[in-house]
């Protein structure tokens, strides 16, 4: 017996092996038997999966165009039968065409979605432009799965067929009806994208206008990322820039993740720049992190950053000068930004950054921060502070002689002023016994100068006059020659030191009371003149 009749024969056995033995065999053969089609078509339509499965696989392998409606009704099975039948329309190309075209005039809406899904893989113009036609009246979960079937097919697809799709869809999205229908749009823009051609960018940037919805903006936004990804034109990355200040924030991040995948270029640093101040702080810092990948090889980029890093906002100012601190010179760089910060954010954001740096700073870095917080002790006292902070740790003398001739110089001017700056040298290490003196006679005329011995217990200034004495400092007579002192803070100090029960104490205090007895002959004097009797002295 003929072995292509016996496996005819078999595929009407009442044995589901033999079926499926004998369909598979058929395939592999290749027979195109009339008899033999007839019973595939037949045993395609079994209900039972397990039978229909294989006869599906062999009319697809056997490219057997009139199996179309079975292999179409198969679609509407469960999921592993649909990618069998899905599998053997696509070995048909082109030639299933006609039949899918004729399905989807009666299709339901997800019938539709379904067939548009499988048009890519037929191929062919004609299949193409029936798949971007079927995009309309779906969903956007039908359509998006139609995008993407297109992109997968189109992966290998040379040049000059991408093109022709370019003006399929160029067409279509002319077309009234795809501009009423948002989702066909929207779809459509992104297969332009799919295409990665950079002719493509054009049409894409036309429908970021505001006169589109703005899902409709954010897919060709979205899909410029696609169309430029063999390498960006200027003209599309200062579309991009523009968007990161549209007024939607999903343009704005739309845009801001397109921007974050194509090559931006050194030449785009002063555009960049500008946008490290824009108003959404997630703009901002994108915008520093990309002028950072630009700074290692540009001092253009780097220099950009100085003035993000003196700013006025703590998050711009620390991810710009994270950047710096990380670059060759870093150090220098942070030194020239701090030397020109004007915002006390920003320098403090700068001097926190060169602490663990200061010891080891340049003397020109030094001299430079030592002339800028000179200069700024006698305008911003809080910036001049930050300025100095490196200093103190390079060189903590020369620190210490700038806040000391400001202090004179401003003590007429800005008596204010200089008292904050005095008070500044003199709680520091490097301050000399002048200078906490100074300190102190500034506490005293803040203090209430309440001599009660509970109320003396918590002053400072006292407590500081205690240790200068203790050094061999000489309080009597620099608080007689301090005319800033009124007689009732020196009988305070006198009070204090003349209660204390070490005999030195005693004998200061009892100076300290003669001097403020020796003035005159107020109540101040007199009540002199009663403590030191009272005291025995």
């Amino acid at each position: 017996m003929d072995a292509v009749k016996k496996l005819v024969e078999m595929l009407d056995d009442s044995s589901p092996r033999k079926r499926i033995a004998a369909a598979v065999v058929l395939a592999e053969l290749g027979s195109r038997d009339p008899a033999v089609v007839s019973r595939l078509m037949t045993m395609a339509a079994d209900p039972i999966d397990a039978i229909a499965e294989p006869a599906i696989d062999a009319l697809g392998q056997l490219k057997i165009v009139k199996a179309m409606p079975v292999l179409l009704d198969a679609l509407s099975r469960g999921r592993e039968m649909q990618q069998h039948a899905r599998e053997a329309i696509g070995a048909l190309g082109p030639d299933a065409l006609e039949a899918m075209q004729a399905r989807m005039e009666t299709a339901t809406p997800e019938e539709r979605a379904m067939l548009g899904q499988m048009l890519p893989a037929v191929g062919g113009k004609a299949s193409f432009e029936l798949t971007i036609d079927g995009l309309k009246d779906q969903t956007w979960d039908a359509a998006n799965k139609v995008t993407l079937s297109v992109r997968q097919e189109m992966r290998d697809a040379p040049d000059s067929e991408r093109k022709v799709m370019k003006t399929q869809i160029e067409k279509f999205l002319a077309k009234k009806r795809t501009v009423e229908d948002e989702i066909a749009l929207r779809a459509a823009l992104k297969m332009l994208g799919f295409l990665e051609l950079p002719d493509g960018a054009d049409t894409l940037m036309t429908y970021m206008s505001t006169k589109y919805p703005f899902m409709v903006r954010v897919e060709a936004t979205t899909a410029l990322r696609f169309a430029m990804a063999r390498g960006p034109s200027k003209k599309a990355l200062r579309k991009l820039m523009e968007l990161l200040g549209d007024a939607d924030q999903m343009v704005v991040r739309a845009a801001r993740d397109s921007l974050t995948v194509l090559k931006i270029g050194v030449e785009f640093a002063d555009e960049l720049a500008e946008l490290c101040s824009a108003q959404d702080a997630a703009v901002a810092l994108w915008a520093i992190g990309h002028l950072g990948g630009l700074a290692s090889e540009s001092k253009l980029a780097a220099k950009t950053l100085q003035p993000v890093a003196r700013s006025h906002d703590r998050a711009r100012c620390e991810a710009a000068a994270k950047v710096l601190i990380g670059l060759p010179g870093g150090d220098s760089l942070l030194v020239e930004a701090l030397a020109d910060a004007e915002e006390e954010v920003g320098a403090q954001v700068l001097a926190d950054a060169l602490a663990p740096l200061a010891s080891k700073l340049q003397k020109k870095d030094v001299k430079k921060l030592l002339a800028a917080g000179e200069k700024n002790l006698k305008k911003s006292l809080a910036v001049a502070r930050k300025q100095l902070e490196p200093v103190r740790s390079a060189d903590a003398d020369a620190w210490g002689e700038v806040l000391r001739d400001a202090t004179k110089a401003l003590a007429k001017k800005d008596p204010a002023r200089a008292e904050a700056i005095s008070q500044m040298l003199g709680r520091s290490a490097v301050a000399t016994t002048d200078d906490r003196f100074g300190m102190a006679v500034q506490q005293l005329m803040h203090g209430s100068l309440d001599p009660h011995p509970r109320a003396r217990l918590r002053d400072p200034a006292l407590a500081a006059l205690e240790k200068l004495h203790g050094e061999g400092f000489a309080i009597s007579s620099h608080l007689a020659k301090d005319k800033k002192l009124t007689d009732e803070a020196r009988y305070y100090v006198g009070v204090h030191f003349a209660e204390k029960p070490k005999f030195e104490h005693k004998n200061l205090g009892a100076e300290i009371l003669e001097s403020v007895i020796a003035k005159g002959k107020g109540k101040i004097a007199k009540a002199a003149k009663n403590k030191m009797k009272l005291l025995g002295l």
